[in-house]
């Protein structure tokens, strides 16, 4: 009995000292290591479990990020890794392009970013509006800005464009109108396509415009035509003698009728008869003045005749004194 004893002593001592032996060797190995953030395990690496004393294990960036510098390796030295030292930084698209008639709106060029596009006035997007960057670069196309189209212009009575209408029109165009003989445009003389697809203003309209004839009593037309009176025709009145003219003496035919109102002649009003009364006190000193002045020169008349009347009797009666001594003095 006693050597079996010794038997069963020996194994116990033997398995102790194994597991001391083994205990060393287990404690040396490394689990999987732990990166910074935006890397992981490279393939190789990434299906282990434990990596024995002094053995390798390999990182790689994250997708979208690439390596900016540092070893892609620690090793496990018993039982601790070695410090990482590679760095990843997110990987740039660059610039997403020109965009024709537009312009992106960037949030930045690098992983994760995005790049919306809006287009310029009078432009409208064709395909998508945002594109991403992602590992392989901006993914997508680069979007087209085409232009605003309108279609034909609106068709109007009695008129229309001056130049035949197309099938379409860019962005700005204008479209001129115009209307047939004697009728009168009234509204935008043109319409523009704006961004909408739509033109504006709204069209013209053509109208027959026309004035009745005015009637001016006690007055004649000097110039114009005669009716009918159509847009931009135009008469000159003037009044007959003894008439005042009052109002405006030309008027010409618009859109709302006469440019001013009808005008008119009024007689004009004559001195008054005073009657028989008697002149003004203010006056009465001229009168007694003018008839002392009439009568002076009465009274200069009638002395002026009586000194002529002498003078001829006086020649006369020396005569025939003259003619009696001489026949006494022949006797």
């Amino acid at each position: 009995m006693q050597p079996s004893k010794d038997i069963c002593w020996s194994l116990t001592i033997g398995m102790v000292q194994l597991a001391f032996m083994v205990l060393p060797v287990q404690a040396q190995e490394c689990s999987k290591p732990i990166g910074k953030p935006n890397m992981v395990l490279a393939e190789d690496s990434i299906t282990k479990v434990t990596f024995g004393d002094g053995t390798k294990a390999k990182f790689e960036c994250a997708t979208g990020y690439i390596r900016a510098g540092g070893s892609l390796s620690v090793t496990c030295t018993a039982g601790v890794w070695s410090e990482v030292e590679l760095t990843c930084e997110k990987r740039s698209c660059g610039t997403p392009g020109e965009v024709q008639n537009g312009k992106y709106i960037l949030d930045g060029i690098l992983f994760g970013a995005k790049a919306t596009v809006t287009c310029d006035t009078g432009y409208k997007l064709v395909g998508s509006s945002v594109r991403n960057c992602l590992v392989g670069g901006w993914d997508g196309r680069v979007p087209v800005c085409e232009v605003v189209k309108c279609g034909k212009p609106p068709a109007i009575v009695n008129g229309g464009p001056v130049s035949p209408p197309e099938e379409e029109y860019n962005y700005r165009s204008v479209v001129e109108y115009s209307c047939e003989k004697d009728f009168t445009l009234f509204g935008a003389k043109s319409i523009v396509c704006e961004k909408d697809g739509k033109f504006q203003p709204a069209p013209p309209e053509c109208k027959m415009v026309s004035c009745p004839t005015p009637v001016v009593e006690n007055g004649v037309r000097t110039e114009g035509r005669l009716p009918p009176y159509k847009h931009k025709s135009f008469v000159t009145y003037k009044c007959n003698d003894g008439y005042k003219m009052t109002g405006e003496a030309s008027l010409t035919c618009e859109k709302e009728g006469w440019s001013a109102s009808i005008p008119t002649c009024k007689a004009i009003d004559g001195p008054t008869d005073p009657g028989p009364t008697d002149p003004p006190a203010a006056n009465n000193h001229t009168w007694a003045i003018l008839g002392s002045v009439l009568g002076a020169v009465v009274v200069l008349c009638i002395i002026g005749v009586i000194y002529k009347f002498r003078d001829r009797f006086r020649v006369g009666y020396s005569g025939n004194v003259a003619t009696n001594i001489s026949e006494d003095r022949e006797l």
